[in-house]
């Protein structure tokens, strides 16, 4: 009779890989050394604890607590050999892992290690940092607000102003995009004074001066400027339309439209991005008692994209405002308001020019029309000598509405212009490259997309008191490094190699791409169903896991991570 055997399968999938990249930056290490462990503690540490809880978020798409006990179950002996320590089923229950959210939540604690991180980010990975990019955005949840709590009302950018919502201050290294720092913030908080204490943050780490920061309009206030050239640093950012700035935005503009400046055409490689001019300035203001002077280039640029995107809102404009000006003076008839005062009629006219924005663009004609009504004075049938009176009824009619061409035309010309300032010398960043180089900021913006969708999906927050939503959303910024580095360092790798990568798009094994997602180089592992087999043969075991693909192994080959990751689960196994 044939002996029995038992087979017990484990989804291995991208785990090795996210726990191998996270020992390969010293993560549970940085980790357990600031957040640290309590004195009774038992089990795993904490830093191993959120190390796993990383892995779950990433390869799961998933950050809420109370799941993630029983995937470490069905996962328990390939957590148990890459963390090289027994896994106990209470290690990753709710209670544990509020601890961790607890201590990675105050601030200081949260400064300390995304410097060490950092550190050690650079040491295996040498990423390359001309300059720093800073932003902000906002999460939503479910929550009620308190007073002084994180989760407030405020300027929603994800279009959910009837939920409170937290702010998230960045700042990513430039040109990879590699998150550098990050501050969570009550979300009523004013985007303005974030910049100058997360850009002292990131000089603190970087240990360096020299470098760019580049960022909105909402870094543009004269004190930041300031602060950042006196520290000899450099800035990049559009100058908002407020005080001198819009005293001279229009001579600017006419100096170009009229001929009198000539403008410099601004390519990237064979596309035409606009033109533009620039001239420098002299600045003093005081900082921390202090006077600083500097010079500042002033960048006055046009964007054809821009001007394209404004054109087309200015068309929509003229069309709604002709439909509503011939709307003014309706036929007569119940209900049909009609206009008998030719001031009230000319207001009217004036405010729907004002309100779409149009005044000097169209022309107007209009009438004014004199009905005569002739009936009998009194009551009662009429006859010859009967009285009679006559009212005069005036109305005004618009006849027409004609668009002026040529005005349109000169307001076109006027459209797309935006200022930039910036205290970078020629030499290091000339005309075309700051407008290249701004341009080129998606990457944070494609960071805090990553954050707020899946895998990490920060909203809604599944977490209530503060110190959980503080420290869940920095654990999902430590996901973010995570996935951005698998992606940067593959696209990097294959730059460097000049080859592409295929196997990546399902129903199409052929496609080819030099830019792979971070998202789509893990499905790469989840998709070859990567799985750990146990055979059971009476008091034999034996373990089997799935051969890796040329693909995952090209893949780890780009990280540096070795496909002994994979190996090791069924090593020293019994």
């Amino acid at each position: 009779m044939a002996e029995e055997y038992n087979l017990i399968h484990e989804r291995v999938d991208d785990i090795p890989l996210l726990i191998g990249l996270a020992e390969q930056l010293r993560l549970p290490e940085i980790l357990d050394k600031h957040i640290g462990n309590h004195g009774h503690h038992q089990g795993l540490s904490n830093g191993w604890l959120a190390t796993v809880w990383l892995a779950y978020i990433l390869s799961e798409g998933d950050h809420r607590k109370y799941s993630v006990e029983d995937w470490a179950e069905k996962h328990k002996h390939t957590l148990e050999q890459l963390v090289g320590q027994p896994i106990r089923q209470v290690e990753f229950n709710d209670d544990r892992l509020g601890i961790v959210l607890r201590r990675l939540s105050p601030p200081d604690t949260w400064e300390a290690l995304e410097a060490d991180l950092w550190t050690s980010t650079v040491a295996v990975y040498k990423i390359q940092m001309t300059g720093v990019r800073l932003d902000s955005t906002t999460t939503y949840g479910y929550h009620t607000t308190t007073q002084d709590g994180v989760m407030q009302y405020g300027y929603s950018k994800d279009h959910r102003p009837d939920l409170p919502q937290l702010k998230l201050m960045a700042a990513a290294a430039e040109p990879s995009g590699h998150l550098l720092a990050s501050d969570v913030l009550a979300g009523d908080k004013a985007d303005d004074p974030l910049y100058l204490p997360m850009i002292a943050r990131v000089r603190r780490m970087v240990g360096e001066t020299g470098l760019l920061y580049t960022g909105d309009s909402k870094m543009s206030a004269l004190e930041t400027r300031a602060d950042i050239a006196v520290h000899k640093d450099y800035y990049l950012t559009p100058l908002p339309l407020k005080g001198k700035i819009k005293e001279h935005m229009a001579a600017w503009i006419n100096a170009v439209v009229d001929g009198d400046q000539c403008a410099q055409l601004i390519w990237d490689q064979e596309r035409l991005l606009g033109g533009g001019y620039e001239f420098e300035r002299s600045l003093s203001t005081e900082v921390a008692g202090q006077r600083v002077e500097w010079i500042e280039r002033v960048q006055v640029m046009r964007s054809l994209s821009l001007a394209k995107h404004e054109g087309e809102k200015l068309e929509q404009r003229l069309s709604k405002a002709e439909a509503e000006l011939l709307s003014l003076t309706p036929e007569p008839g119940r209900g049909k308001r009609q206009h008998r005062d030719e001031t009230g009629f000319q207001a009217a006219v004036t405010k729907v020019l004002e309100h779409h924005k149009v005044t000097g663009l169209l022309h107007i004609t209009w009438e004014r029309e004199e009905q005569r009504i002739t009936h009998y004075v009194g009551r009662g049938r009429g006859g010859p000598n009967r009285p009679k009176k006559t009212e005069i009824h005036v109305r005004y009619v618009i006849t027409g509405v004609q668009r002026n061409y040529l005005a349109i035309q000169n307001h076109k010309h006027r459209l797309g212009w935006r200022v930039y300032g910036t205290n970078l010398p020629v030499k290091r960043m000339s005309l075309t490259q700051s407008v290249i180089h701004y341009r080129g900021g998606w990457s944070l913006e494609r960071d805090f997309h990553l954050v707020k969708d899946l895998p990490l999906g920060i909203r809604p927050l599944y977490v209530r008191r503060d110190d959980q939503i503080t420290g869940l959303t920095h654990l999902l910024t430590l996901a973010l490094r995570l996935l951005t580095l698998i992606e940067t360092q593959v696209r990097h790798n294959l730059a460097q190699t000049g080859k592409q990568m295929s196997g990546l798009y399902e129903g199409q094994p052929s496609r080819k791409t030099t830019r792979p997602t971070g998202v789509r180089l893990l499905k790469a592992f989840a998709r070859g169903e990567v799985t750990l087999t146990q055979i059971q043969m009476g008091e034999q075991h034996s373990w089997h896991i799935t051969p890796l693909s040329s693909l995952q192994k090209q893949i780890l080959a780009y990280m540096k991570l070795s496909p002994s990751l994979y190996k090791r689960l069924i090593e020293n196994s019994s």
